[in-house]
């Protein structure tokens, strides 16, 4: 199966591809274009290197956040239009539980913290391939001292930069596949919001 992967949730935008035979391409844009600037041309150049087409995607993964409210609408919305195109289904995948494929298989209970500025966060807590904290919006205090000695904890809280990026997203989506196949449907991705928009927060009231 190929399967095209694409993360816009953080800074860095990336696209991922497995292979038929098991191998992945990774690219990521580092230049600070605008996502909606660097994603299709990223994307076109990761296809060319194997020489593919959007045809042959048998499907797409896509990072539905949390994150950049803006970086995700632009990779949701790209890749539903793609998927459409190609009649192909996807997997949509929370870049937290992306995250968790940075920590090692000996790692038993991981931590996923993302920053959300003034001590609050996006968090998830997996026990093995168990999700023990459903993604939710938390103050990042709270989740932290909640947390059993010895959990790994990974995310850009406390002075780390783990981002979620494609071949983590392609990661998780082969997780999927593997055990909720029916996850990956020919219908729309959805972006994961967790907390509402800075916009929608300091809307004055009528």
């Amino acid at each position: 199966m190929i399967i095209l992967a694409v993360s816009t949730s953080a800074k860095i935008p990336s696209a991922a591809l497995l292979l038929a035979d098991g191998t992945v391409i990774g690219m990521e844009d580092r230049t600070g274009q605008p996502h909606s600037v660097s994603l299709m041309p990223m994307i076109d150049e990761l296809l060319a290197e194997p020489k593919l087409s959007l045809a042959d995607v048998d499907c797409f993964a896509v990072d539905v956040g949390p994150g950049s409210f803006t970086g995700v609408r632009i990779g949701v919305s790209a890749v539903n239009a793609m998927a459409f195109a190609a009649n192909k289904p996807i997997i949509p995948v929370c870049s937290l539980s992306a995250l968790r494929h940075i920590a090692s298989v000996e790692d038993e209970v991981v931590c996923c913290l993302l920053d959300a500025r003034n001590g609050n966060g996006y968090a998830a807590v997996f026990n093995g391939d168990s999700c023990v904290l459903e993604p939710s919006a938390c103050i990042q205090r709270e989740v932290l001292d909640s947390l059993a000695e010895g959990a790994r904890l990974v995310g850009d809280c406390l002075g780390g930069n783990d981002q979620s990026n494609a071949e983590l997203v392609l990661a998780e989506a082969q997780f999927i596949l593997e055990t909720l196949p029916e996850q990956c449907a020919k219908k729309p991705a959805v972006p994961m919001y967790l907390r509402p928009s800075q916009a929608e927060r300091m809307k004055k009231p009528e």
